[in-house]
């Protein structure tokens, strides 16, 4: 059954407090919320009208949101026709992991060559928590979790101009993820991927973590590329 497209009530709160932000960054973080997070779904259609009234903004800062996330690949903006969420090509899901795989392989080999003791220690608990977190609460945010994990090696790697390249794409990966499986759920395989990824970076093994990490997106991409073709996205 097609979900509504109407932007939830609840998307234009908590704006007044930001103002320090500028509009068009609260505009993309609410918008992104509902298309990773929420409801929204590929091929529905964004009014622009609509979303400032509901989020008692200007038109402005709701299309230089939008223009930001087709620059991302989450937006599609049709001259003459209006905005909509794209729908990604299977191809394109999967070339977009190869590269990101590659990347993310580094990152997070720069972060198993650069461990401390105290950096192993915090992230096997991490792990942990996350792990425990994934297991015992049916309603967590298993996006959000994802990207704490992720988040964690690319602080250990001490590259913050490389690790902000690659965070820049963590967007897009997580909008691919959800537009094949319709949410964001870390899978037994992914369970075991976070296990290697962080056994080989506190043990400072760089080779086996760039090739753990590498394993794991590509195997991502590949697995949600199958889903969509499934799903007639060629």
């Amino acid at each position: 059954m097609k979900q509504s497209t109407e932007l939830p009530a609840a998307l234009g709160r908590g704006l007044d407090h930001s103002r320090n932000l500028r509009m068009s960054d609260l505009v993309t973080d609410r918008l992104k919320e509902e298309i990773l997070d929420g409801k929204l779904g590929a091929g529905d259609p964004i009014v622009v009208a609509k979303v400032a009234q509901q989020l008692k903004v200007s038109r402005q800062p709701v299309m230089e949101a939008l223009k930001r996330m087709e620059a991302d690949g989450i937006i599609e903006i049709v001259p003459q026709v209006g905005c909509r969420i794209a729908r990604p090509a299977a191809r394109e899901v999967e070339d977009f992991f190869q590269m990101f795989a590659a990347m993310e392989a580094e990152v997070g080999a720069m972060a198993a060559a650069r461990c401390t003791d105290d950096e192993g220690r915090a992230l096997a608990r991490l792990l942990s928590e996350v792990l425990g977190a994934i297991k015992g609460r049916r309603s967590v945010n298993s996006r959000l979790l994802n990207r704490a994990f992720h988040g964690a090696i690319h602080e250990m790697a001490k590259a913050p101009k490389v690790a902000r390249l690659s965070s820049a794409l963590w967007d897009r990966s997580d909008f691919y993820i959800k537009t094949a499986f319709g949410a964001f759920n870390i899978s037994p395989r992914v369970r075991d991927a976070y296990a290697r990824i962080g056994k080989a970076i506190v043990a400072r093994d760089v080779d086996a973590t760039r090739l753990a990490v590498r394993q794991h997106l590509l195997a991502s991409g590949k697995v949600a590329a199958k889903r969509l073709r499934a799903a007639g996205a060629h």
